[in-house]
């Protein structure tokens, strides 16, 4: 269970990290300032017990999905709807609950993954085979999959591995080593 909550923290660190990387909006410490200057902007404690609230109700549903049920995003899946900048805008769009969702859909396509010359591909064509949305599954297979791509194929910092589950997933490479995927 241990190695297993690692990875759902890997996966969230690495899509929060290919967010991070394509937005060319920067934040500073003012925009966390001025949000709370708003009028009718919930007061700081306020929305830290809400994303507290979210993030428990998250870890929920996250052991009541079972493979039989439908996932989709409470908006069509986007980099968007996954960003954590501004845990009042995080609460507002249901980010925790679209993370879950994401999650069991990105591991529903792990499932039916293969690495071919080190590049991360799938045999499914839709997302009705794994019982998800086409937006969620095309988000995965085509955004993600092809970050993922790119990552290791121009960058040597990254490998694609098979964790304890036998699913494929992105790590980073640890230095000095060359490690392969089985």
């Amino acid at each position: 269970m241990k190695q297993f909550t690692k990875s759902i923290i890997f996966i969230f660190d690495l899509l929060i990290m290919v967010v991070s990387c394509n937005n060319s909006a920067t934040k500073t410490q003012t925009d966390t300032a001025s949000f709370l200057e708003i009028p009718g902007t919930p007061q700081w404690d306020e929305v830290v017990e809400k994303s507290k609230q979210a993030t428990i109700e998250a870890r929920k549903l996250l052991q009541t999905i079972e493979d039989s049920d439908f996932l989709q995003t409470t908006e069509p899946m986007s980099e968007k709807l996954l960003e954590m900048d501004h845990p009042a805008i995080m609460l507002k769009e249901k980010r925790a609950y679209n993370g879950v969702i994401y999650y069991k859909a990105l591991e529903r396509v792990r499932k039916h993954s293969y690495v071919k010359d080190n590049q991360i591909y799938t045999t499914l064509k839709f997302g009705a085979e794994v019982n998800m949305s086409e937006d969620l599954f095309d988000f995965i297979t085509n955004f993600l999959y092809g970050k993922w791509n790119e990552m290791v194929k121009k960058e040597d910092l990254f490998e694609f591995i098979y964790d304890e589950q036998g699913l494929i997933t992105l790590r980073a490479k640890e230095r000095g080593t060359t490690k392969s995927t089985k």
